[in-house]
């Protein structure tokens, strides 16, 4: 292998020859004792990285807040730990819309064991260590399989380095599924590797097991890449060995296998959210361009090799980011960054020119994963899209993932190739590292001259105006940075074969971390502790919160002058978010709210329905358009924003102490009721054009039953958790109960323990009908899918489990 350039013992020298020769037995010993030892100090300094990185999140000083974290999932995880210290299943959600399944929904992640670390003592601490358990995961995952590919342990850290410090996994951190998800799939690789490489018992269930844990999460697409990925490689591997055509079937059935497994150990979790979505939104299609919604542009891959050519996600917690015109309708991208380090990129570069084994493999995942990622920019989507196949999908640019993951694993082959002696990937990825060098240093140059703020302006867009110039500033000293990155770069690789390897490795470790470290710190910047508290308009409410919801008219207005105004206060933004408790916020001040956009389009049918209803009747011209809908849904209080000018002058333009939102008091609407006026229906058109051209009782009920004059009735008493509610009524006639609860196939209706129908009501809510006298209901809320696919879950894991155990004690 000498003409080759590869020289397999060049890591340690010392014991080449020995090598060569049966070594002595102490060699083999010591080798290993080395061996362990090199693991252990590279383990400790992942993990010693992750732990500096997010030392004041670890300690509780600061909190991750962009995006979802401070909208969806900081008060949904509360939400859930409520439901669980009430000494209930969390099978229903009263927090949202009326009520919506919280075990079904996959975004809640009920079933994915690192969920329950909220249920510590303190939730913010739990909370807390259920994201930063996923960096250490992940980053000592992809340490582990990249080791276990017989990669040196300083190209498994590279590897390791560019995957879980890199822009690509940290940007999930926001969104939480993905990486949860994400975190698991070093680990699924290697033992569906070590599998496919020597079939055996204990590797198939560790694999299953693994994967199993992602359906557990079950985000589809990073399922759906770990699934592209695995399969990939079981060909691969069927492809160089003979039979090509029998063994290539074999591996990919062993994969198919290895997945039904792993799809039973997250049954809990798969089969009541296949369930939820034919009950919700996403059973019907979405429009194409909610589908295409931040598909990745190509300029984007340019950040492969200059991380902030498109602008930054966080300065001083605002964003200037000049490239969000190429996400239409969005304003900023889905991946906060794809760079990975300009190490890794020149390593897939070098590796090129020696066309390495496996090497035509990562590029076929490339080129998938852009393909996918690129969405809305190819035909493809489009051609899915009419054909059924991506109708329910959205945001394709997370398919980036599965190509960074197989460059980074490339790339550290390729790194370890050059730790070997290998010159022909060292060249090519020095020569690269200079060109792109090069270029930095020349936009560099022409930046401090008068023509690059025009052309800059010109190329996104802009007018002259301060924030313009600071994105010119910010550029500016962007190509500098990429110029001084790539000068250490070059000398990184340019000193490589130097005697002093330890220095070297030092060197360049110190290169890797830093230079990951510049890019990624400001994709997930904290907040205080304080933030996170309830904010002083939550104390506005009444005590009893769990009696009434709230109308939070004003976030539908995104794009009215208000709301323009109120979220154009650079870093006080998301105290904007949290001080005019914003959905999905008030959950964590056990505020209801109702009417809500669907954010995570994950909302059972009859509310969409009732919600779409709200917004005909109020385009109709109708002037109180909103009483009858609150009404129906026991709103209480209604958003609206205050006076911007007036917020301004009174906070002395600290918007981080502003209070952004009145919430206007109405009639106290009840939940449960009787209805005075019964209306006969046959569709939700109906059902506008009724509440647009009349003017009805505000306790009439709208149904799909032939109408009747309803005797007045009385609500004694209501006993309300989060599965169930019990009240004591008193009919005077025939009456009709209304419940303002969301309807669902698993609500079991009793009265006076007899099995009653639900008749949908008001489009988006139930009741029944009530023989006179006094009568206890009860409504009970259980999804028995959950029930089987727990069975399923726990079953399937302990047969997996004896299966290792049985083998391992086998196999001593």
């Amino acid at each position: 292998m000498a003409q080759y350039g590869y020289n397999p013992a060049r890591v340690n020298d010392a014991l080449a020859t020995g090598l060569d020769a049966s070594p002595p037995q102490p060699v083999i010993a010591s080798v290993a004792v080395a061996t362990r030892r090199a693991d252990a100090l590279a383990a400790a300094s992942l993990a010693l990285i992750v732990t500096l990185a997010f030392a004041d999140v670890l300690m509780g000083v600061n909190n991750f807040y962009m995006r979802d974290l401070t909208r969806y999932y900081y008060p949904t995880k509360q939400i859930l730990r409520e439901i669980v210290y009430g000494g209930e299943f969390p099978y229903w959600n009263r927090y949202f819309s009326g009520g919506q399944p919280i075990a079904a929904n996959p975004e809640h992640e009920v079933f994915y064991p690192l969920t329950w670390l909220i249920l510590l003592p303190s939730y913010d601490l739990g909370y807390r260590l259920h994201i930063l358990i996923h960096i250490y995961i992940g980053i000592l995952g992809m340490y582990a399989l990249l080791r276990s590919m017989e990669l040196r342990p300083f190209a498994a850290w590279f590897g390791a380095m560019s995957w879980g410090m890199g822009g690509v996994y940290l940007s999930e951190v926001n969104l939480l599924p993905i990486l949860f998800c994400a975190a698991w799939l070093p680990l699924t690789c290697l033992f569906v590797r070590r599998f496919l490489l020597r079939p055996n018992v204990r590797d198939f269930g560790v694999a299953a097991l693994f994967l199993g844990v992602q359906f557990l999460v079950a985000e589809p697409t990073t399922v759906m890449q770990t699934g592209l990925l695995i399969g990939f490689y079981a060909l691969y591997r069927g492809w160089y060995s003979q039979p090509r055509i029998a063994t290539s079937v074999t591996r990919v059935l062993w994969v198919a296998l290895i997945s039904l497994c792993a799809m039973a150990v997250g049954a809990a979790q798969v089969f009541p959210a296949f369930d939820h979505v034919h009950d919700s939104a996403r059973s019907r299609p979405f429009d194409f361009d909610l589908v295409s919604a931040w598909s990745m542009p190509w300029a984007k891959f340019a950040e492969l090799i200059y991380p902030n050519i498109l602008g930054h996600i966080s300065v001083k917690r605002v964003m200037w980011y000049w490239g969000g015109g190429l996400y239409t309708g969005m304003g900023s991208p889905f991946l906060f960054s794809v760079y990975v380090g300009l190490l890794t990129v020149a390593f897939c570069i070098g590796g090129a020119f020696v066309r390495p084994r496996g090497g035509r493999l990562v590029l076929l995942i490339g080129i998938v994963s852009a393909i996918f990622a690129l969405g809305g920019h190819t035909p493809l989507l489009k051609f899915l899209y009419k054909a059924g196949i991506a109708s329910t999908i959205r945001y394709p640019e997370k398919f980036a993932m599965m190509g960074v993951f197989a460059a980074i694993v490339f790339a550290s082959q390729m790194f370890d190739r050059m730790l070997a002696g290998d010159d022909v990937v060292r060249d090519g990825a020095l020569g690269f590292v200079a060109a792109t060098t090069a270029v930095a240093v020349t936009v560099a140059v022409v930046g401090f001259t008068p023509i690059y703020a025009r052309t800059f302006m010109h190329i996104w867009g802009m007018t002259r105006n301060g924030g313009s110039l600071l994105m010119v500033s910010l550029s500016r000293k962007d190509w500098v940075i990429a110029a001084v990155r790539g000068g250490f770069a070059i000398a990184i690789l340019a000193t490589a074969r130097l005697r002093w390897q330890r220095a070297w490795m030092i060197a360049a470790g110190v290169l890797v971390a830093v230079d990951l470290a510049w890019v990624t710190v400001e994709l997930n910047p904290r907040m205080p502790r304080r933030f996170f508290n309830p904010p002083p308009i939550a104390a506005t409410f009444p005590k009893n919160r769990a009696d009434f919801r709230v109308f939070h008219e004003v976030d539908w207005y995104g794009n009215e002058d208000p709301a323009r105004k109120f979220f154009s206060t650079g870093d006080a933004v998301y105290w904007v978010v949290r001080n005019g408790l914003f959905p999905m916020t008030p959950a964590g001040s056990r505020v209801r709210t109702v009417i809500e956009r669907d954010y995570d389009k994950t909302a059972l049918l009859p509310t969409i329905d009732f919600t779409d209803s709200v917004w005909d009747v109020k385009r109709s011209g109708r002037g109180d358009w909103w009483e009858p809908f609150m009404a129906m849904s026991n709103a209480w209080y209604r958003a609206q924003y205050r006076n911007f000018d007036a917020e301004k002058k009174r906070t002395k333009g600290n918007f981080k102490e502003s209070l952004p939102i009145q919430f206007l008091e109405t009639m106290h609407w009840p939940r449960y009721y009787f209805a005075d006026q019964l209306v006969t229906i046959h569709n939700r058109q109906d059902f506008v054009n009724l509440l647009s051209n009349q003017s009805l009782s505000r306790n009439v009920a709208f149904v799909k039953l032939p109408n009747f004059v309803p005797a007045n009735g009385l609500v004694r008493s209501i006993i309300e958790t989060a599965n169930r509610a019990t009240l004591d009524v008193e009919s005077f006639g025939q009456g009709f109960l209304v419940m303002s609860v969301t309807p669902h196939k698993y609500w079991r209706i009793t009265m006076d323990g007899r099995s009653v129908p639900a008749v949908i009501t008001n489009i988006g809510y139930q009741g029944i009908v009530v023989t006179p006298g006094r009568h206890r209901v009860v409504m009970q809320y259980r999804n028995d899918l959950v029930v089987i696919g727990l069975s399923v879950s726990v079953t399937t894991i302990i047969v997996l489990l004896a299966m290792i155990v049985f083998d391992r004690r086998r196999a001593t």
